[in-house]
């Protein structure tokens, strides 16, 4: 008998769970098509601009998951003691804890494979629509970014961004014998190691007699210029432990920087399920004490209100790390450590 209410609370909280996220992602689509429809042009048409929108919502629901599975699992604890299922259970002997966990199972069997197809599969579809709208609005010329210079030897190359091995809005120039060769000119660049292949509308002036060069130029980008702070959360793990690596033994303060914010992102991706128990085992506890017999809605209020200051715990814990150069990993757990430890006092008195 004790089976049926197990069953039922778990597949409850992952559909509430995964409903909550489904509307997160039509919200944030929605807010994201109103903020593209700004851009619109005569190529990035209300067609390209929906393409855009539908193909980056999946891996943009990771910043929604946390929330939407503290609002499912506190609705399915709320309804289930409405109903009187809890009682029941407790009845039955089995104790809050547990049954805040069995709750929980439902909201990870939705999170646990949605970050496995987050990193092999929604992650990709959101860089590759990144770079079909920057191909679209470079062609269009609609859109004209800040660019940066880099120098690697005697050549110069300018870009206005970086995405999925992509350089937008080049500008390349070559220098030999502190005389300008050759500068080239092109909407996109392909990057491949150590060498950079201009296409799409490209310009090419020489400033001597050889003749215009299709091959490939020889430019290293450093790994810094590849890849923004803002684009490091939509890194892969691995590619993240690689560039971790490559700044391991670096003692600049821009490549400790660069560093820190992957440690950051990696951190908060690897401990992403841990922190969603300790959230859902901690709230899950008011159901049982404060909550009880609080409404719908104050319940998803304090779920809400609960999820945002958790987020803040954290990024403010993890600012204060990187500021002064401690472990990242001891800021990004710190938030949870506290949970634990809240979730403990509170599980002790029921």
């Amino acid at each position: 008998m004790m089976k049926i209410f197990d069953i039922y609370l778990i597949k409850r909280s992952f559909l509430i769970s995964f409903l909550i996220l489904a509307v997160f992602g039509f919200l944030d689509s929605i807010f994201n098509l109103i903020s593209e429809l700004e851009n619109s042009s005569n190529r990035y048409d209300i067609l390209n601009i929906f393409r855009y929108v539908i193909f980056s919502a999946p891996h943009r629901l990771i910043d929604y998951i946390e929330g939407a599975c503290l609002l499912g699992v506190m609705i399915s604890l709320g309804i289930s003691h409405q109903e009187g299922n809890l009682n029941v259970m407790r009845s039955a002997g089995k104790s809050p804890l547990k049954i805040v966990f069995i709750s929980s199972l439902g909201a990870l069997c939705m999170v646990i494979p949605y970050l496995i197809f987050d990193e092999v599969s929604f992650r990709e579809t959101y860089n590759q629509a990144e770079v079909r709208k920057n191909i679209i609005l470079q062609k269009d010329n609609f859109q004209t970014n800040e660019v940066k210079w880099i120098k690697y030897e005697d050549s110069y190359l300018a870009f206005s961004n970086i995405i999925d091995n992509y350089a937008y809005q080049t500008k390349f120039i070559k220098i030999e014998d502190k005389k300008v060769k050759h500068t080239i000119k092109s909407n996109q660049a392909r990057i491949e190691k150590n060498n950079i292949t201009f296409e799409d509308n490209l310009t090419y002036k020489s400033f001597d007699s050889t003749n215009r060069s299709f091959i490939p130029e020889n430019f290293e980008i450093p790994v810094q210029s590849k890849i923004a702070f803002k684009n490091i959360n939509h890194l892969g793990m691995s590619e993240m432990l690689i560039y971790r690596k490559l700044f391991s033994d670096s003692n600049l303060r821009k490549d400790k920087l660069f560093k820190s914010h992957l440690d950051k992102a990696l951190y908060k991706k690897i401990f992403m399920p841990i922190s969603i128990i300790m959230l859902l085992v901690y709230f899950g506890s008011l159901i049982f004490t404060s909550l009880r017999n609080s409404t719908l809605g104050g319940r998803i209020i304090v779920a809400v209100i609960g999820a945002f200051i958790f987020k803040l715990a954290q990024d403010l814990s993890v600012g204060i790390f990187i500021s002064y150069s401690l472990p990242i990993f001891i800021g990004v757990i710190i938030p949870t450590l506290i949970l634990f430890i809240m979730s403990t006092i509170n599980y002790k008195d029921l």
